[in-house]
């Protein structure tokens, strides 16, 4: 893991963090899951934790995978400050690598959450795991204003809505928005999604805002 530049990146910005409070979650997450049972979440790329966190203190059991072993030694303090330590159960992994670092279990999570991270091939894998009936809750970058230099984990547009629809899940929630503030070109936006995995017998409403 100590190979991969990307991770000695996030684990000098995890540790310069090591102090500051916890951020809360991104609001998409608590509408997304408002009345669903907890049960067993996957969060990927976790970071230090606000999604993994914020899921375990309201019951449910969290897988929470990152790269950055700094990060997941801060995730667990702050789990153990919020007194949900035992409903979180961590993993060091990169999630780049071939073979993956860590495999999602088909059909084994009532929520899994990507949020502010791609790596397409966890795409089809993220679809085996949710259980039927389960969410995939995401929230990931898109293209900069025209002009950007941007990097290489961006959705384009509708990419996230077009892949919910192939694979016949509901669409919850569906949502693209510009940078915040109308920053400057290299700044991103952010393509937001909830859908549903169907599951027999369930009759599933659908809506987008």
């Amino acid at each position: 893991m100590a190979g991969n530049p990307q991770i000695a990146k996030w684990d000098a910005r995890y540790a310069a963090r090591a102090r500051a409070p916890a951020d809360d979650p991104l609001p998409l997450l608590p509408a997304a899951v408002a009345g669903e049972r907890p049960g067993r979440a996957l969060d990927l790329a976790c970071g230090l934790g606000r999604h993994a966190v914020w899921l375990a203190r309201r019951g449910w059991r969290v897988d929470a995978v990152d790269g950055s072993a700094v990060g997941i030694e801060l995730l667990l303090a702050r789990a153990a400050r919020a007194g949900c330590r035992d409903r979180i159960r961590p993993r060091v992994a990169d999630l780049e690598t071939d073979p993956p670092g860590f495999t999602i279990a088909e059909a084994a999570y009532d929520l899994i959450v990507d949020c502010c991270f791609l790596h397409r091939p966890l795409l089809a894998r993220i679809r085996r795991g949710v259980r039927p009936g389960g969410l995939f809750v995401a929230a990931l970058h898109t293209r900069p204003a025209a002009g950007g230099r941007g990097h290489g984990y961006v959705v384009a547009p509708g990419e996230l809505r077009r892949l919910a629809a192939g694979w016949g899940w509901t669409i919850l929630h569906d949502a693209e928005r510009g940078p915040a503030g109308g920053a400057g070109h290299d700044s991103l936006g952010v393509a937001e999604l909830v859908a549903r995995r169907p599951a027999p017998g369930r009759q599933l409403s659908r809506g987008t805002s």
